[in-house]
C-alpha cells in the first residue's frame, strides 16, 4: 500500500516545521472548543511548547490524522486521544479535557433518576399482580 496517497482529505506532511503549525493550529482550535463548551482542563495547554523531535513518518502521519479529525469535528474523545498521542510521542505531560460541572450534575441527576425508574416499575409490576390476583377472585 502506498503510504503517500491522500485519503479522506488528509494532506500529509513529513517536514517537522509544518508538523508543528499543524499542531499549534489544533491546539487552537482545542482552546476555543474548550472555552465554547465551558469544559474544565486537567493539566496546561501553554506547557506545549513543541521541540523538533525526531519523528518517524508513521508518527508523523498518524499525528495529522488526529490533527484533520479534530479540525473537522471536535470531540472530547478525540481530543483527549489526542493528547494522549502527543504525550507519548512528544514526552510532554498529558493533559486532559473534562465535562463541566453543569453537564456533570445533569448526568448524575440522569442515573440518579434512572435507578428510582427502575425501582418504580418493579413495585408498580409487584402492585399489578396483587391487585389483580385479588379482583379476579
Amino acid at each position: 500500500m502506498e503510504t503517500t496517497v491522500k485519503k479522506l482529505g488528509i494532506d500529509y506532511t513529513y517536514n517537522q516545521v509544518e508538523l508543528n503549525k499543524i499542531v499549534n493550529n489544533t491546539i487552537d482550535k482545542i482552546k476555543n472548543y474548550k472555552i465554547v463548551n465551558n469544559y474544565k482542563l486537567n493539566g496546561d495547554l501553554n506547557y506545549y511548547n513543541f521541540k523538533y523531535l525526531p519523528l518517524s513518518k508513521r508518527q508523523m502521519k498518524k499525528i495529522q490524522k488526529y490533527c484533520f479529525w479534530i479540525q473537522k469535528n471536535p470531540s472530547l474523545k478525540r481530543i483527549n486521544s489526542f493528547f494522549s498521542l502527543l504525550s507519548k510521542n512528544y514526552g510532554v505531560k498529558r493533559v486532559k479535557i473534562n465535562i463541566s460541572l453543569k453537564e456533570q450534575k445533569i448526568q448524575n441527576a440522569r442515573k440518579e433518576w434512572l435507578k428510582v425508574r427502575n425501582e418504580s416499575e418493579r413495585l408498580l409490576d409487584l402492585y399489578k399482580k396483587e391487585k389483580g390476583d385479588f379482583y379476579k377472585n
